[in-house]
């Protein structure tokens, strides 16, 4: 893999092969976005310019480092991982001392730490200590989804480049070339659910989502009668159940910016549930834009709060009282 291989990321890709050319690399990055969207390409796309023996300042793809790296074993190239869901100061220390040592090529020595927000807190303060005192031609790349739960001090000392979400036309192509059978319409869909990230779109198979995205739609209430007591029943159930919690937010993302669209422009013609346009004109025309938009709003803080570790009963109690025409709290 290397930088005019990977999708997006157009002005990461560029910062990252001027610094290459002129060497004026910093000692840590950190690469943060969402899960899925290339960061860890990205990654080691820099990792191969950087060992590759053409010394071109851009990986041949040939040469025996460019070949140790795709698979992993290039002697400068560390590669550091959660193990059973944390990354410990061992990992760490590892680390501290495989630094300290010359590198074989004689040139740069490389490490990626992905998931890095899964250090615990000793792995950390040891990462601090190198990287307050870096080591001459090394590169550390922190890679995260979750870049606020790293210490501020780590941050602090680290270039931080965000990656930003694949745009739709992008991930549906490359959804698309990766998996075998799916449809235009599907792998937008996918895409859409999934935050413009591929990565995660591979997990996923169409007719499971299409029917986790039924049974809410067949189920809730949501759109009942205002004088039903079990108004949000549908909804409550869909979202208690905690499994695939994080497709169920966008699941309900996602149908609730089709009903949006459909409100202000009377058509279906933007709406990413292409299989679903009658439920989506009939759903839509009973309700008011307002309505929609505090559900949509809703679900936003939802996920949000959950993102933090609220505890995820209240925070639904508290989302679907905002919901609720008779609460205090609903903005219609």
């Amino acid at each position: 893999m290397n930088f005019d291989q990977i999708r997006g990321h157009r002005k990461i890709l560029k910062l990252l092969t001027q610094v290459v050319h002129t060497k004026r690399l910093a000692h840590a990055y950190v690469f943060s976005g969402l899960d899925g969207i290339g960061k860890r390409l990205t990654a080691l796309a820099l990792a191969k310019n950087l060992l590759c023996s053409s010394g071109g300042g851009k990986s041949c793809g040939i040469c025996s480092a460019c070949i140790q790296v795709d698979r992993g074993s290039h002697p400068d190239l560390m590669m550091i991982e959660p193990e059973k869901g944390v990354i410990k100061i061992e990992s760490i220390r590892d680390l501290k001392r495989e630094l300290s040592r010359k590198s074989f090529s004689g040139g740069y020595k490389v490490c990626l730490i992905d998931d890095a927000d899964k250090m615990n807190l000793p792995a950390e303060n040891t990462l601090l200590k190198t990287l307050e005192e870096p080591t001459p031609d090394t590169v550390i790349i922190l890679i995260t989804a979750k870049p606020y739960r790293l210490l501020p001090t780590v941050l602090s000392r680290c270039q931080h480049l965000k990656f930003q979400p694949l745009e739709l036309f992008d991930a549906s192509e490359l959804i698309m070339a990766g998996v075998a059978g799916v449809e235009r319409d599907d792998a937008l869909l996918m895409a859409s659910l999934t935050g413009g990230s591929p990565g995660k779109a591979f997990t996923l198979k169409v007719g499971q989502l299409k029917g986790l995205r039924d049974s809410w739609i067949n189920q809730s209430r949501f759109f009942a009668r205002p004088e039903d007591e079990k108004f949000f029943v549908g909804e409550e159930n869909f979202l208690s159940d905690k499994e695939d919690v994080d497709l169920k937010l966008n699941l309900l993302r996602l149908w609730y910016r089709d009903l949006v669209l459909y409100k202000i422009y009377g058509n279906v013609d933007c709406v990413l549930n292409k299989d679903k346009t009658e439920e989506i004109a009939s759903q839509s025309s009973a309700l008011s834009l307002e309505r929609i938009l505090n559900a949509l709003l809703g679900t936003e803080k939802y996920s949000t709060s959950l993102e933090y570790n609220a505890n995820p009963q209240l925070t639904l109690e508290a989302i679907l009282m905002t919901l609720n025409p008779k609460s205090e709290f609903f903005l219609e």
